[in-house]
Formats: C-alpha cells, structure tokens, sequence
C-alpha cells in the first residue's frame, strides 16, 4: 500500500510539473490581418525576396526560371537577367543573399556561383562558389561585414566514380565564408534529413537523383545581419543562437502535440514530387570520349513514410531584422499556417498565424513578406506590417 501510495503521488506531481510547462509555455497568438500590398503578377514559386530601401523587392523564382524586380507602389515587374549560362544569366535562382547597400548576391547552385545584382537592379558580375566545396550546399544569408554563411553538402566529395555505396552523414557543418580572405569557418553541425538516393549509367557517366524522406526529423537553422546563427533542434524543439563571439545560447524545449502523417499529406507529397518543373539533376562524369550522352535518370523507391510529423517544417526559419527567428510549426494536412516567434535568448514569445495556404518568403524593415499559393497552383507575393 505504501509503494502505492508513493508511485500515485510521483504520479501528480509529474502530471503537475507536465501542466505547469504547458502553461508556461502558453504565449498569445497574433494574426497578420490584412496586406498593406499585394503585388499584383503571379508568381510560379517564390523562394526568395530581398527589400530594397526603397520599397522596390527582388523576387527569385526558381520554378520559372526568373528574377524579378518588383515595385510594389507602381505594380510593375521588370526582369533580372535571364536563364542562361553567361554574364548577366542564371540556371537555378534559388536564393537571394543581401549585402550593404542594396547589392544582393543571387544564388544559382546549377552553375556553383552568384550573380551580383547592383543596388539600381541590374545585373551585374559573377562571383563562384568556394572552390574546394563540392555537391548541393544551401546558401543561408550575410552578415553585415559581407561574410557568407552556407551549409555544407550531404555529398561532401562523394561525387566521383565508386561512390554509389559510399555512407551518407546524419549531419553537415554550418560555415562562414570570408570572401576577402577566401577562408572558412566551421562554425558547428547541424542534423540533416535520412537521404534516399540512385544511380544510373556507368563508372563513365552516372546520373544521380536525391530526395530527402518526406517528413524526416532534422535541425534547420538560419543567420542574422549582426553574424548571430539562429537553430532550432529537431529532437526536443528548442532554439539556440550561436553568437559571434563563440558563445552559445539555449532556449528551453517547446512542448507540441505531434501531428500524424496522414494519406492526405502523402498524397500532397506525391503530387509535389511529380511537378519537376523548376528542378536541376546533377550528373557525375560524361560529357568526355565522344560526347557520350546523359543516362537515363535514375528512379526512387517509395519513401519511408513516418508516423508522426517533426515539430517544425524544415526549411522555413528565418531571423528577422528585429532579431527574432521565425519558424513555421507542422500541421495537418491543408491546415492554418503558424510560425513559433523566438527571442534573442531562444525563448519561444509569441506565434504568429498567417491566411490559408500561406508562407512566410522574406522580410523589410518594418514588414515581412507571405506568398500565398492560389487556385490556379500560383502564387501571390503580399507585404504584412510585421507584429
């Protein structure tokens, strides 16, 4: 009876202790309400958007194949360069990273360099990856002194004949990059996503396809103007900031309900993944002896579906100017969009709920910047007061 009564006790106080953190952790929703603009073209797919001080923004469109400049106050549009593999062009514009002065780098993995964009939106001068850096790596952001932040490739040099079996890791380094000095930094690791991957072709000439597995756990991370790393881990959900100095800073865990993986969010997976437009496949070899053509691109099994989705959506934080890291919350299937909004010190503040079918794609001084996905599958680019 004794025992018993002391496991009951344990009992309520851990339901207590349980119940105290969900309060604690209970902070207010804000809704972003109504646009202050919407720019009134479509966009296929914007992944990046980059404010100038003057209002004007740069919209990368990768599945368009297009850059844009955008004026919201006139409701014109008016090209950046152009697909292509020469000065001024671009194969992949996936990413837009800002500089001083209105100067924006826009990525273009395809061809493993930027193409700078001058402050009166003209493009303008290349600049190459890091050369020693091979496979996919992502592109992150700037600080103000120029440096570049990247997040290494799952790839790494597994590139070559005789890396079919090769092991893939379960996480990559997050590194600055010091173009004046042309030296990188290793900053820390962050986990990445279980990688499905085939091969077609020869030792010659091989073609390779990856796809991260749908709703695999994995940290995600981004970078402020003032150098400090915003990440959220994916094991327990809480945030943490690399400062510049070395230091680091960790926020407590969020407690979430955990979401299901339902036949409707399979579905939406597939369907995602039969839209190849706006995709790139990376070959390995060929193009020698003759000029052999590419072979036939490789094919995936079914993915290894998990019961449960992560506590966030890979892909999404952002640090906003005012310092805070925005990241956007796993739901169900067609379900409202909400971001968690973390402090300077990882703690989680406040959430913020955007329209249906909604995302967050960048952000100005005082503004942040939602694309919002139409009937006709497009897209509309709309600027919010940020709260």
């Amino acid at each position: 009876m004794q025992h018993s009564t002391a496991r009951s006790i344990l009992l309520i106080a851990a339901l207590a202790a349980a119940g105290s953190a969900l309060e604690a952790q209970s902070v207010p929703r804000v809704e972003l309400g109504k646009p202050e603009a919407r720019f009134a073209d479509p966009f296929d797919n914007v992944r990046a958007v980059r404010e100038l001080s003057d209002g004007r923004v740069i919209v990368a469109d990768p599945n368009a194949k297009t850059v844009t400049l955008a004026d919201f106050r006139a409701g014109t549009g008016t090209a950046i360069g152009r697909e292509g593999q020469g000065p001024g062009e671009y194969a992949f514009p996936i990413g837009l990273v800002a500089l001083a002065g209105d100067t924006t780098l826009l990525v273009d993995p395809g061809q493993r360099r930027f193409l700078v964009i001058a402050p009166n939106g003209k493009a303008s001068a290349l600049v190459p990856f890091p050369g020693n850096m091979m496979g996919l790596i992502r592109v992150k952001g700037a600080d103000r002194q120029g440096r570049i932040y990247i997040q290494a490739s799952e790839l790494g040099a597994r590139m070559g004949p005789g890396s079919d079996d090769a092991p893939l890791p379960d996480s990559v380094s997050v590194l600055r990059w010091d173009r004046s000095t042309n030296r990188l930094d290793t900053l820390g690791r962050v986990k990445i996503a279980s990688i499905q991957r085939a091969m077609s072709g020869s030792a010659n000439s091989r073609s390779m396809i990856m796809r991260a597995q749908p709703f695999s756990s994995q940290d995600d991370w981004s970078v402020g103007r003032d150098g400090r790393v915003g990440v959220v881990r994916t094991a327990d959900y809480h945030a943490e900031w690399w400062l510049p100095n070395g230091q680091k800073t960790r926020g407590a865990p969020v407690i979430y309900q955990k979401i299901a993986v339902s036949p409707a969010d399979k579905e939406a997976f597939r369907q995602a993944q039969s839209n190849t437009r706006g995709g790139f496949r990376m070959n390995v070899g060929g193009g020698g002896n003759g000029g052999a053509p590419p072979p036939p691109p490789p094919k995936l099994s079914e993915p290894d579906w998990p019961a449960f989705k992560p506590p966030f959506r890979e892909g999404t934080i952002q640090v906003a100017p005012d310092g805070t890291m925005w990241v956007q919350r796993y739901g169900v299937a067609k379900g409202t969009p909400v971001y968690d909004v973390f402090d300077a010190s990882g703690r989680l503040t406040r959430q913020v709920v955007l329209p249906a079918a909604s995302r967050v794609v960048g952000f100005g001084a005082t503004s942040v910047y939602v694309a919002t996905t139409t009937d006709d599958e497009l897209e509309t680019l709309s600027r919010y007061r940020r709260p």
